[in-house]
């Protein structure tokens, strides 16, 4: 075990699990362009009408426009197998079949979300790099748990340089039952043979608080950003302005 601060309060932690979107990379400066880079690809299979750039805002909870997440919406909570099928229906909104629809989203998925686009759009969060090399050092295992596909997680941790301290990623497609649901911490202390009394966890949104407490974890530790303070502190254990206050 090592011994890990926050809030000037100790820990004695085997291991740290991360959320990705809004933890180790900043959500709003990474995803309002890569939705905005979507909204452009449909609209080379598509007439990009006003109603449908709006829809397709208004399903995911995102603001291209006035540059927004919300935090409570499927973007920054759901699945992107979930995702997918709210884009799927926008297409099916203006006329198209299901199915084909479908094929869209799917071209859609390797031109924007398994590209260079993507890659490029990739911004750490402040003080991420320098807390995962601090964490390492003190021989702490670190995971990332999120409700991405794991291979995509991995892929925008290597965009941000944070692989080589990421000692294992779970995606949602990595597990039987996504966030909430305690399967990805589960399957990680598994991996490290440890128990959930022994870790942290870190997120951004009700959904990793609630994570946290089905699992049992020691602490549960939120970070403003598209989800206010005066929320999380509602959930979590404790809530920290920001990551510098985790050593």
């Amino acid at each position: 075990m090592a011994k890990v601060h926050v809030a000037d309060k100790a820990y004695d932690v085997d291991l740290v699990i991360f959320d990705k979107d809004g933890t180790l990379i900043d959500f709003k400066e990474t995803w309002v362009q890569i939705i905005g880079s979507l909204i452009n690809a449909m609209g080379t299979y598509i007439p990009m009408t006003d109603v449908l750039r709006k829809r397709v805002q208004e399903v995911l909870g995102v603001s291209v426009d006035s540059p927004g997440i919300d935090g409570n919406g499927p973007l920054a909570m759901g699945t992107f197998v979930e995702c997918n099928a709210l884009l799927t229906y926008c297409l099916y909104r203006e006329g198209l079949r299901w199915d084909e629809a479908q094929v869209i989203v799917r071209k859609l998925g390797d031109e924007i979300f398994r590209s260079d686009v993507r890659e490029k759009s990739i911004k750490p969060a402040q003080g991420v790099l320098t807390l995962l090399k601090r964490l390492k050092e003190k021989g702490v295992h670190i995971a990332v748990a999120t409700n991405d596909n794991a291979q995509d997680a991995l892929t925008d941790m290597l965009s941000i340089g944070a692989a080589q301290w990421i000692d294992i990623v779970v995606g949602a497609d990595s597990v039987e039952n996504s966030k909430p649901a305690p399967d990805m911490v589960r399957k990680i202390c598994e991996y490290f043979h440890v128990g959930p009394d022994s870790a942290l966890l870190i997120g951004d949104t009700v959904m990793d608080a609630l994570l946290g407490k089905n699992s049992g974890v020691m602490l549960t530790i939120g970070v403003p950003g598209i989800v206010t303070r005066q929320m999380l502190e509602k959930h979590m254990d404790v809530v920290v302005d920001s990551l510098d206050e985790i050593t």
